[in-house]
């Protein structure tokens, strides 16, 4: 936990970190509870061809190496491929013209999953334990408040690259688009159409346990386009991760992949 002089402090850094010691003391008195019965689903949803089979088998391992509790590691899938230690629930792939869509098949109740689901986009990258994600606040809703907080301290919209929620407690997202696509489809893509649904249900995990590596790990300031795509100017092998973060988010570009800073090539494997 950061130590800081409150006389230093605004009054909405002080609520804060109130905040997050809060979050911290719920997650850990919660975690005594687990069981071997307490089984967590950690999910994962990986359609068409953007993302290989090696964005699987990262966040399987990373996984592994970062969470302590029960836990089923499922892929929701249109691919047969099997991949070790990975439940795939197969389905057929629903072809959408525009936009990712397949993110909202995820709250179909008729899923062959239960209990608490802590998802993972296959873009982040883990690195410190998060046991906490699964075991905090386990009767809500909890999305990650949208990185564009770093430039505006009121943003409030959702980036939904980790989410956690009960299985069947939130199908009304499901149960809407598949009533009206075409409704949905107005919009981006699923992350839109899951805030729209959801903005009067979701609680944000505390801004230091997920952080966006390009915007507050890294600064903005340090990107360049090239080849139509954004890329860090150069490596850095030495940067800065909150003592309570323990998961870094990819949105955009660049990808894990592009990046060759020590700190994401040691996790991201």
């Amino acid at each position: 936990m950061e130590s800081l002089n409150p006389e230093n402090l605004s009054k909405e850094e002080r609520k804060r970190i109130k905040a997050l010691k809060r979050a911290e003391k719920d997650a850990a008195i919660a975690k005594e509870s687990y069981t071997a019965d307490t089984k967590v689903t950690v999910l994962c949803v990986r359609f068409g061809n953007r993302y290989g089979i090696d964005y699987v088998e990262r966040l399987r391992n990373m996984v592994a190496r970062n969470m302590t509790i029960p836990y089923e590691f499922v892929c929701l899938t249109d691919s047969n491929h099997v991949i070790p230690g990975v439940r795939n629930i197969v389905q057929p792939n629903a072809g959408y013209s525009k936009g990712w869509w397949h993110k909202v098949h995820m709250f179909d109740p008729t899923l062959p999953i239960s209990g608490r689901i802590l998802y993972f986009d296959l873009d982040v990258v883990i690195h410190a334990n998060i046991d906490k994600l699964a075991t905090v606040w386990t009767t809500d809703f909890l999305g990650i408040r949208d990185f564009n907080r770093k430039f505006y301290s009121s943003w409030q919209y959702l980036n939904s690259s980790v989410m956690a929620w009960n299985h069947g407690e939130q199908s009304h997202i499901w149960r809407d688009f598949k009533r009206s696509p075409s409704d949905a489809m107005r919009l981006q893509g699923d992350q839109d159409w899951i805030w729209k649904t959801s903005r009067d249900r979701i609680k944000w995990w505390p801004l230091e346990w997920i952080q966006s590596y390009k915007w507050e790990i890294r600064k903005r300031e340090d990107l360049i386009i090239h080849n139509g795509k954004r890329r860090f100017k150069n490596p850095l092998h030495t940067v800065n991760i909150h003592p309570e973060c323990c998961v870094t988010v990819f949105h955009g570009d660049p990808k894990p992949q592009d990046v060759t800073d020590q700190f994401v090539v040691d996790n991201w494997r």
